[in-house]
């Protein structure tokens, strides 16, 4: 048997393994990206639907004027503060790019925490059975708006803890398989 041409043979396996090994990583954190990206697009949505519904609800009557007042504004703002990123990774971005270091995405958290928090309280307590049809309808909507922001949040923390866990990977960062995209951050606010 030829020793050097057995070498290069082996050298060559070994060589492609690994470089199919970089490959499926790559492709897997692409993809793990992307997902990221989407749950956050998803989330945001949810996000901005639940204001919508607790703005409706606010306004139809079914609360007492205090109760309506906190929620109208509570819902207005985070209403106002839709098109703010959830998170200041720059993960939507693309590769490379960085926002400058701001203090929005806290802004927004707080806001949508607010109105969660705001829910809570002026929803407890409500007596069901003195709602008319249309409030009741409104209640239903803004109750699967909010289990919408729950399950939005907990789907897109699991994928940005998967992307992370791979990311952490030592062949992943030892062959910089994830690039220039930043590392996404998951989204921590009271959605209850």
């Amino acid at each position: 048997m030829n020793w050097p041409v057995f070498f290069i043979v082996l050298v060559a396996v070994i060589l492609v393994i690994l470089g199919l090994i970089w490959i499926i990583n790559a492709r897997r954190l692409d993809r793990l990206h992307r997902t990221v990206i989407q749950s956050r697009l998803t989330l945001n949505e949810a996000l901005t639907h639940r204001a919508a519904a607790a703005s409706d609800f606010s306004s139809s009557g079914a609360l007492d004027v205090a109760g309506a007042i906190l929620l109208a504004d509570a819902s207005q703002q985070s209403i106002s503060q839709a098109h703010v990123p959830l998170s200041d990774d720059g993960l939507e971005d693309g590769p490379g790019h960085r926002r400058p270091t701001r203090q929005a995405d806290e802004d927004r958290l707080t806001t949508e925490s607010n109105l969660s928090r705001t829910l809570r309280l002026v929803l407890d307590g409500l007596e069901e059975g003195e709602l008319t049809e249309e409030q009741k309808r409104l209640l239903d909507e803004l109750t699967e708006a909010r289990e919408n922001v729950r399950l939005a949040r907990r789907f897109h923390n699991a994928f940005v803890d998967q992307a992370r866990r791979l990311r952490s990977n030592a062949s992943v960062r030892v062959t910089r398989s994830a690039g220039g995209a930043p590392m996404p951050m998951p989204v921590d606010m009271d959605d209850v």
